[in-house]
């Protein structure tokens, strides 16, 4: 089964990945993914550029009607850790474009964003094909490493509501390989 919000990982993956807390910040109200990108930017929230090593587990996994086969599937995966890693280029981490923040303005936007002091505390609306989404981040971060929860909430395939939460934990690890996956 391919699920809907797995381009919002990325998202957040690439908001937790702020520079050192050094007195910056950035908050914003129903704004659209550019904007908090540009706002990020403007107030000199550096990425560390190279490879980054995450670790990401499903917690919680419901969806309405699921059949049992669906169910048993699902069971599985939770609690069980997928390892990953990317590659962040200097280009990108020293100006981060929307792309960068995950899905396409015209899909999502921020009911509220903030992010500096080594907190990122964020909610995010998506509309997708199955109807709207709601996406929630709370996390913490440094410029070496992040811990990041998320809970996403609303339409499922065929319309169905449905709901999930994962964690994510990544440590910056060096220089890029090659061998990253993104």
């Amino acid at each position: 089964m391919r699920l809907p919000i797995l381009p919002l990982i990325a998202l957040s993956a690439a908001l937790a990945l702020g520079g050192c807390g050094s007195g910056k910040s950035v908050t914003a109200t129903n704004e659209s993914v550019s904007g908090v990108a540009k706002k990020v930017a403007d107030a000199g929230l550096k990425f560390n550029p190279g490879r980054w090593d995450s670790t990401m587990k499903f917690v919680k996994m419901d969806m309405e009607g699921m059949p049992p086969e669906a169910k048993a599937m699902m069971s599985k995966i939770l609690g069980k850790d997928r390892t990953f890693a990317t590659c962040l280029t200097k280009e990108e981490a020293e100006k981060p474009d929307a792309k960068f923040f995950g899905q396409a303005d015209e899909r999502c936007k921020y009911d509220s964003f903030a992010m500096g002091g080594g907190k990122i505390d964020a909610k995010m609306t998506c509309k997708a094909e199955q109807g709207m989404q709601t996406m929630t981040m709370q996390g913490n971060y440094t410029a070496e490493s992040y811990q990041m929860t998320m809970s996403i909430n609303g339409a499922g395939p065929q319309g169905k509501a449905m709901s999930m939460e994962m964690q994510l934990n990544a440590k910056h690890n060096g220089e890029c390989t090659g061998k990253e996956e993104g």
